[in-house]
């Protein structure tokens, strides 16, 4: 009998650690830190929304994230259940993006991105396309191309993006 807790301990313990990491990265999407998600998401981990999160209400919101990842209530977490809460924070994390895609599009705030909402300003394309012809004859040699992918790449580990420019004329530098 004891072994058998053990092992549900152990696979308890294993299951929230790796639920952990997944709602650590999720929140981490949210935030858009690149310096290093929390250890919880804060605002659903304070269940009593007092601004304070206690010892007992992390281990009540982990317990519930194992929790609903066991899908047919048999205690256990299959690969199968595993692998669809992954998808599921994934699409959540994708919806999350698309929204503020969204948001940062639409110009004229009607809830739709239009194509001309949707086309790179025409200045932009340009002081972008000369950037990258470097030699300046009018054309972008895949040598080019190739050297500023690997420029934006490099650029301290934020996407390749010094900051996020919004059609609005708004500019975010998070």
């Amino acid at each position: 009998m004891f072994n058998k807790s053990k092992t549900i301990l152990s696979a308890v313990t294993m299951a929230a650690l790796i639920v952990g990491g997944f709602s650590t990265a999720a929140v981490a999407d949210q935030r858009g830190d690149r310096q290093g998600p929390p250890m919880f998401d804060f605002a659903q981990a304070d269940a009593n929304a007092d601004g304070k999160v206690t010892k007992d209400e992390i281990a009540a919101f982990h317990s519930a994230q194992i929790a609903a990842m066991d899908t047919d209530n048999d205690g256990n977490i299959s690969e199968a259940e595993m692998i669809a809460a992954h998808e599921q924070r994934k699409a959540e994390r994708q919806a999350r993006g698309v929204k503020r895609m969204m948001e940062r599009m639409d110009a004229n705030d009607d809830g739709v991105v239009s194509l001309a909402e949707m086309a790179p300003p025409m200045d932009r394309g340009d002081k972008m396309f000369d950037r990258v012809d470097t030699d300046g004859d009018g054309a972008i040699s895949k040598a080019e191309a190739d050297a500023a992918k690997e420029k934006m790449s490099k650029r301290k580990g934020n996407g390749g993006h010094k900051g996020k420019h919004d059609r609005k004329g708004k500019h975010d530098d998070n």
